[in-house]
Protein backbone atom coordinates (compact mmCIF):
# COMPACT_ATOMS: atom_id res chain seq x y z
CA UNK A 1 0.00 0.00 0.00
CA UNK A 2 2.29 3.11 -1.32
CA UNK A 3 1.60 6.36 0.74
CA UNK A 4 3.83 8.52 -1.49
CA UNK A 5 1.26 9.85 -3.73
CA UNK A 6 -1.20 10.61 -1.46
CA UNK A 7 -3.07 13.82 -0.36
CA UNK A 8 -2.59 12.29 3.44
CA UNK A 9 1.04 13.82 3.27
CA UNK A 10 0.69 17.04 2.26
CA UNK A 11 -0.32 20.71 4.31
CA UNK A 12 -3.90 20.96 4.98
CA UNK A 13 -3.75 24.38 4.10
CA UNK A 14 -1.17 27.25 3.87
CA UNK A 15 -1.09 29.84 5.73
CA UNK A 16 0.52 33.17 4.56
CA UNK A 17 3.10 30.55 2.34
CA UNK A 18 2.96 28.69 5.69
CA UNK A 19 2.31 24.97 5.66
CA UNK A 20 -0.30 23.79 7.80
CA UNK A 21 0.13 20.37 9.05
CA UNK A 22 -2.09 18.27 11.50
CA UNK A 23 1.06 18.68 13.49
CA UNK A 24 0.87 22.65 13.71
CA UNK A 25 -2.61 22.34 14.88
CA UNK A 26 -1.30 19.67 18.16
CA UNK A 27 1.63 21.54 18.48
CA UNK A 28 -0.21 24.86 19.07
CA UNK A 29 -3.11 23.03 21.07
CA UNK A 30 0.38 21.99 23.62
CA UNK A 31 1.45 25.45 23.80
CA UNK A 32 -2.20 26.48 24.97
CA UNK A 33 -2.58 23.74 27.33
CA UNK A 34 0.98 24.95 28.94
CA UNK A 35 -0.72 28.04 29.29
CA UNK A 36 -3.61 26.97 30.62
CA UNK A 37 -2.10 24.58 32.99
CA UNK A 38 0.18 27.49 34.60
CA UNK A 39 -3.14 29.35 35.20
CA UNK A 40 -4.97 26.94 37.08
CA UNK A 41 -1.81 25.58 38.96
CA UNK A 42 -1.08 29.35 40.24
CA UNK A 43 -5.19 29.25 41.09
CA UNK A 44 -5.28 26.28 43.02
CA UNK A 45 -7.85 25.18 40.81
CA UNK A 46 -9.76 21.42 41.37
CA UNK A 47 -10.23 21.66 37.22
CA UNK A 48 -6.68 20.27 36.71
CA UNK A 49 -6.77 17.21 38.65
CA UNK A 50 -10.09 16.69 36.56
CA UNK A 51 -8.21 17.18 33.46
CA UNK A 52 -5.63 14.89 34.83
CA UNK A 53 -6.23 11.47 34.41
CA UNK A 54 -6.26 9.66 37.58
CA UNK A 55 -7.10 6.39 39.22
CA UNK A 56 -8.84 5.70 41.45
CA UNK A 57 -11.13 8.04 39.96
CA UNK A 58 -14.69 9.68 39.14
CA UNK A 59 -16.27 9.51 35.64
CA UNK A 60 -15.18 12.77 35.49
CA UNK A 61 -11.55 11.70 35.73
CA UNK A 62 -11.91 9.28 33.03
CA UNK A 63 -12.64 12.32 30.44
CA UNK A 64 -8.74 12.92 31.63
CA UNK A 65 -7.66 9.60 28.97
CA UNK A 66 -8.17 12.57 26.15
CA UNK A 67 -6.90 15.90 27.91
CA UNK A 68 -3.88 14.53 30.01
CA UNK A 69 -0.98 15.29 27.12
CA UNK A 70 -2.31 18.46 26.93
CA UNK A 71 -1.16 19.56 30.82
CA UNK A 72 2.15 19.81 31.85
CA UNK A 73 4.51 22.58 33.65
CA UNK A 74 6.51 24.56 31.90
CA UNK A 75 10.22 24.42 32.51
CA UNK A 76 13.77 25.51 31.02
CA UNK A 77 13.66 22.16 29.07
CA UNK A 78 9.80 23.10 27.55
CA UNK A 79 10.75 24.87 24.68
CA UNK A 80 12.85 22.22 23.10
CA UNK A 81 9.76 19.27 24.18
CA UNK A 82 7.96 21.44 21.82
CA UNK A 83 10.42 22.12 18.87
CA UNK A 84 11.12 18.12 19.10
CA UNK A 85 7.41 17.10 18.85
CA UNK A 86 6.73 19.34 15.84
CA UNK A 87 9.99 17.85 14.65
CA UNK A 88 9.10 13.98 15.23
CA UNK A 89 5.29 14.14 14.45
CA UNK A 90 5.80 16.51 11.33
CA UNK A 91 8.57 14.04 9.50
CA UNK A 92 6.03 11.08 10.58
CA UNK A 93 2.92 12.51 9.10
CA UNK A 94 4.49 14.12 5.85
CA UNK A 95 6.33 10.43 5.43
CA UNK A 96 3.16 8.31 6.27
CA UNK A 97 -0.09 10.08 6.10
CA UNK A 98 -1.98 12.00 9.09
CA UNK A 99 -3.78 9.14 9.45
CA UNK A 100 -1.01 7.40 10.74
CA UNK A 101 -0.06 10.28 12.51
CA UNK A 102 -2.77 10.62 14.41
CA UNK A 103 -3.42 6.79 15.09
CA UNK A 104 -0.04 6.42 16.85
CA UNK A 105 -1.08 9.52 18.78
CA UNK A 106 -3.92 8.25 20.25
CA UNK A 107 -1.98 4.65 20.96
CA UNK A 108 0.35 6.60 22.73
CA UNK A 109 -2.07 8.34 25.01
CA UNK A 110 -4.25 5.11 25.83
CA UNK A 111 -1.19 3.02 26.22
CA UNK A 112 -0.08 5.22 29.73
CA UNK A 113 -3.58 5.03 30.90
CA UNK A 114 -3.95 1.41 30.12
CA UNK A 115 -0.77 0.18 32.23
CA UNK A 116 -2.09 2.87 34.97
CA UNK A 117 -4.90 0.88 34.85
CA UNK A 118 -3.76 -2.79 34.73
CA UNK A 119 -1.59 -1.90 37.79
CA UNK A 120 -4.26 -0.44 40.09
CA UNK A 121 -6.39 -3.74 39.64
CA UNK A 122 -3.24 -5.87 39.67
CA UNK A 123 -1.42 -4.25 42.41
CA UNK A 124 -3.69 -1.33 43.87
CA UNK A 125 -1.66 0.78 42.77
CA UNK A 126 -2.86 4.30 42.11
CA UNK A 127 -1.84 6.33 39.14
CA UNK A 128 -1.95 10.74 38.18
CA UNK A 129 -1.37 10.93 34.39
CA UNK A 130 -0.65 15.02 33.42
CA UNK A 131 1.54 15.72 30.85
CA UNK A 132 3.04 14.01 27.23
CA UNK A 133 6.07 13.09 28.68
CA UNK A 134 5.11 9.16 27.94
CA UNK A 135 3.71 10.21 24.73
CA UNK A 136 7.11 11.85 23.62
CA UNK A 137 9.07 8.92 24.46
CA UNK A 138 6.73 6.26 22.32
CA UNK A 139 7.24 8.93 19.75
CA UNK A 140 10.78 9.40 19.59
CA UNK A 141 11.16 5.87 18.91
CA UNK A 142 8.59 5.91 16.30
CA UNK A 143 10.55 8.21 14.54
CA UNK A 144 14.29 6.42 14.78
CA UNK A 145 12.49 3.62 13.64
CA UNK A 146 11.26 5.18 10.34
CA UNK A 147 14.15 7.41 9.80
CA UNK A 148 16.92 5.23 11.99
CA UNK A 149 19.97 6.77 9.69
CA UNK A 150 19.11 10.50 10.25
CA UNK A 151 21.91 12.26 11.69
CA UNK A 152 22.04 13.99 14.87
CA UNK A 153 24.46 17.02 15.57
CA UNK A 154 25.52 15.43 11.85
CA UNK A 155 27.56 12.45 13.51
CA UNK A 156 24.85 10.00 15.81
CA UNK A 157 22.62 8.17 13.96
CA UNK A 158 18.83 9.23 15.14
CA UNK A 159 18.63 5.44 16.13
CA UNK A 160 21.24 5.30 18.63
CA UNK A 161 20.09 8.95 19.96
CA UNK A 162 16.45 7.32 20.76
CA UNK A 163 17.99 3.94 22.05
CA UNK A 164 20.45 6.64 24.67
CA UNK A 165 17.40 8.68 25.71
CA UNK A 166 15.68 5.08 26.48
CA UNK A 167 18.35 4.16 28.46
CA UNK A 168 18.40 7.58 30.67
CA UNK A 169 14.53 7.14 30.82
CA UNK A 170 15.08 3.24 32.23
CA UNK A 171 17.68 4.28 34.78
CA UNK A 172 16.08 7.47 36.21
CA UNK A 173 12.49 5.64 37.02
CA UNK A 174 14.66 2.57 37.98
CA UNK A 175 16.59 4.54 40.70
CA UNK A 176 13.47 5.79 41.82
CA UNK A 177 11.79 2.56 42.13
CA UNK A 178 8.74 3.69 40.33
CA UNK A 179 7.92 0.59 38.27
CA UNK A 180 4.59 1.69 37.01
CA UNK A 181 6.34 4.38 35.06
CA UNK A 182 8.75 2.31 33.98
CA UNK A 183 6.21 -0.35 32.64
CA UNK A 184 4.63 3.02 30.87
CA UNK A 185 8.08 3.86 29.03
CA UNK A 186 8.71 0.37 27.77
CA UNK A 187 5.35 0.07 26.99
CA UNK A 188 4.99 3.12 24.78
CA UNK A 189 8.24 2.44 23.29
CA UNK A 190 7.03 -0.97 21.96
CA UNK A 191 3.77 0.93 20.76
CA UNK A 192 5.79 3.48 18.88
CA UNK A 193 8.44 0.79 17.29
CA UNK A 194 5.33 -1.85 16.89
CA UNK A 195 2.86 0.52 14.78
CA UNK A 196 5.74 2.53 13.11
CA UNK A 197 7.11 -1.33 11.69
CA UNK A 198 3.42 -1.90 11.01
CA UNK A 199 2.52 0.69 8.72
CA UNK A 200 6.02 0.15 6.75
CA UNK A 201 5.55 -3.27 6.57
CA UNK A 202 1.65 -2.09 4.74
CA UNK A 203 4.26 -1.68 1.10
CA UNK A 204 5.20 -5.39 1.99
CA UNK A 205 3.54 -8.38 -0.79
CA UNK A 206 0.41 -9.76 1.13
CA UNK A 207 2.26 -13.14 0.37
CA UNK A 208 5.32 -12.58 2.84
CA UNK A 209 4.48 -14.31 6.02
CA UNK A 210 4.13 -12.22 8.81
CA UNK A 211 6.91 -13.97 11.08
CA UNK A 212 9.36 -12.94 7.68
CA UNK A 213 8.30 -9.55 8.00
CA UNK A 214 9.22 -9.52 12.19
CA UNK A 215 12.72 -11.22 11.44
CA UNK A 216 13.60 -8.64 8.78
CA UNK A 217 12.96 -5.87 11.35
CA UNK A 218 16.14 -7.19 13.04
CA UNK A 219 17.75 -7.80 10.15
CA UNK A 220 20.49 -5.51 8.96
CA UNK A 221 19.76 -4.00 5.75
CA UNK A 222 22.18 -4.90 2.82
CA UNK A 223 23.92 -2.00 1.37
CA UNK A 224 24.80 -0.95 -2.26
CA UNK A 225 27.66 0.70 -2.66
CA UNK A 226 29.57 1.85 -5.76
CA UNK A 227 32.69 -0.26 -7.14
CA UNK A 228 35.48 1.10 -8.84
CA UNK A 229 36.33 0.18 -12.32
CA UNK A 230 37.69 -3.06 -13.93
CA UNK A 231 41.21 -3.57 -14.37
CA UNK A 232 40.46 -4.16 -18.13
CA UNK A 233 40.10 -0.59 -19.37
CA UNK A 234 38.21 -1.99 -22.61
CA UNK A 235 35.19 -3.59 -20.00
CA UNK A 236 33.20 -0.93 -18.99
CA UNK A 237 33.18 -0.19 -15.24
CA UNK A 238 31.20 -1.80 -12.60
CA UNK A 239 29.28 0.60 -10.94
CA UNK A 240 27.14 -1.70 -8.22
CA UNK A 241 27.35 -5.25 -7.04
CA UNK A 242 23.77 -5.58 -7.74
CA UNK A 243 22.35 -3.57 -10.77
CA UNK A 244 23.15 -0.13 -12.18
CA UNK A 245 22.32 3.15 -10.39
CA UNK A 246 19.40 5.21 -11.01
CA UNK A 247 20.93 8.62 -11.42
CA UNK A 248 17.31 10.22 -10.86
CA UNK A 249 17.00 8.44 -7.41
CA UNK A 250 20.45 9.40 -6.45
CA UNK A 251 19.52 12.77 -6.90
CA UNK A 252 15.89 11.96 -4.47
CA UNK A 253 17.95 10.74 -2.14
CA UNK A 254 21.03 13.76 -2.26
CA UNK A 255 17.69 16.29 -1.80
CA UNK A 256 15.88 14.74 1.06
CA UNK A 257 19.31 14.42 2.94
CA UNK A 258 19.29 18.61 2.00
CA UNK A 259 15.71 19.36 2.57
CA UNK A 260 13.73 16.38 3.97
CA UNK A 261 11.19 14.38 2.61
CA UNK A 262 8.55 17.42 2.28
CA UNK A 263 10.83 18.87 -0.07
CA UNK A 264 9.76 16.13 -3.07
CA UNK A 265 6.80 16.91 -5.46
CA UNK A 266 4.21 14.09 -5.53
CA UNK A 267 5.98 12.92 -8.87
CA UNK A 268 9.30 12.30 -6.98
CA UNK A 269 7.28 10.57 -4.34
CA UNK A 270 6.10 8.60 -7.02
CA UNK A 271 9.36 8.20 -8.46
CA UNK A 272 10.94 7.01 -5.54
CA UNK A 273 8.26 4.46 -4.04
CA UNK A 274 8.78 2.73 -7.44
CA UNK A 275 12.40 2.00 -6.93
CA UNK A 276 11.40 1.67 -3.28
CA UNK A 277 8.49 -1.30 -4.41
CA UNK A 278 11.64 -2.57 -6.99
CA UNK A 279 13.98 -3.34 -4.38
CA UNK A 280 11.74 -5.14 -1.72
CA UNK A 281 10.59 -7.51 -4.94
CA UNK A 282 13.76 -8.63 -5.50
CA UNK A 283 14.75 -8.80 -1.93
CA UNK A 284 11.75 -11.58 -1.02
CA UNK A 285 12.66 -13.17 -4.62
Amino acid sequence: MARFCTRENEPLKKWNGIPIYLTTILTALFVVGLLGSAVLMALRSPLFQNLAFTIPGTAWNALGIFTYPFLGQISFFTPFGIFCFYWWSVGIETHLGRAVLAKLLILLTLVPAAVSTAMWFGMGLPAFLFGNYLLTIGLIIAFATLYPQVEVFGWIPFKWFAFACLVCATMMELSARSWPALISIWACAGAGFGYIRYCIDQDYDDAVPITTRIRSWFRRKPKLRVMPPPIAPSRPAVRSLVEEPDTEVDALLDKIAKSGLSSLTNSERAKLERARQELLKKEHH
